[in-house]
């Protein structure tokens, strides 16, 4: 419980430095003026239209994809399980190519409601696709076959993306880099809705999910419908990977990392392991964008290259340590 208390604050902490850094640099007062409705519109328009959206988006997709993550190691029982590496991210951004391609032949879509609904399609097919055939794999095949399919849907990206106008070719390269391509507050508002839907429909799926580490016998013997449950997991992690992947493109490793650091701190139990996943991951995504706006200012970095940076090593040290 301390470790949530603590996180909770450094949320906070981390939300204020994002909103007060930057060109136009706000300081406390100004900031909590701001707040209040009592600031100048300049300081009124830094907050609301160019700063506060960009921390309202790191907590949804920080806590989606954390949050997914978490769920894909549990369901697979391996620890380098994560939406990016199965291959589902890359679903996700397949999907959203696509209708950006597909608008350019007359389909009648928004984008605020088009992509995320292609995105969520190219998730769950891809998903669905690599955990068929690496059924009966070990956890390294489960990988494996992500890779594969990950890799063979990066291809169609690229040539999808050789083939749309010059507006869309942008649209892409912001995708696929992971960045915050849509911080407009309609959209911020669709996705947050959608969480809160998503985690609120899902939260029965957790209960009892620790049994999974037993194995199926092990699981069944103390009353757990261990397929249903399995399923279920599938779908909320699948949704949850598909909100993510629609705020921030193809932004990798945080549900990677989030899970192993929570783990680490509280054990694994879900009271305390899940809520700490999804500050931290929130927290990584903060902290990510405080350093893709401000280390080369006023050029921006992408958010996903930040992420990858941090998480990229830890990746790497943790599969050093499991082929011990």
């Amino acid at each position: 419980m301390l470790w949530v208390v603590a996180l909770c604050l450094l949320t906070v902490t981390i939300a204020v430095i994002n909103i007060s850094l930057g060109e136009m640099h706000l300081s406390p007062q100004q900031l909590l003026k701001a707040l209040l409705g009592q600031a100048n519109r300049q300081d009124e328009l830094v907050l609301w239209q160019f700063r506060a959206p960009g921390v309202a988006m790191s907590v949804i997709v920080g806590a989606a994809l954390a949050l997914s993550g978490a769920i894909f190691q549990r369901l697979t029982g391996n620890d380098l399980a994560d939406s990016s590496i199965l291959g589902i991210n890359a679903g996700a951004s397949f999907g959203a190519v696509l209708f950006l391609a597909a608008s350019q032949i007359g389909l009648q879509l928004s984008e605020t409601v088009g992509l995320p609904i292609f995105a969520l399609i190219g998730a769950g097919i891809t998903a669905l696709l690599v955990f068929n055939i690496s059924q009966g794999q070990s956890p390294l095949g489960l990988l494996l076959g992500g890779v594969a399919v990950g890799t063979l849907l990066n291809g169609l990206i690229l040539l999808i993306q050789l083939q749309v106008s010059q507006e869309d070719f942008e649209k892409v390269i912001v995708w696929i880099s992971g960045s915050f391509w849509n911080l407009d507050w309609s959209y911020i508002g669709l996705l947050a809705g959608a969480f809160v839907v998503v985690f609120a429909g899902g939260l029965l799926s957790l209960h009892n999910s620790d049994l999974l580490t037993l194995g199926h016998r092990g699981a069944a013997s103390l009353g757990l419908e261990y397929d249903k449950k399995r399923r279920q997991l599938m779908i909320f992690g699948i949704l949850l990977a598909a909100i993510g992947v629609a705020g921030g493109g193809a932004i990798g490793f945080v549900g990677l990392m989030a899970p192993h650091i929570a783990q680490r701190l509280v054990g694994s139990k879900g009271r305390y392991y899940l809520p700490l996943t999804m500050f931290i991951g929130v927290d990584l995504l903060m902290i990510a964008d405080v350093v893709a706006a401000n280390l080369f200012a006023p050029s921006q970095l992408p958010v996903g290259l930040v992420v990858a940076m941090i998480t990229v090593p830890y990746f790497i040290v943790l599969m050093l340590h499991q082929k011990k």
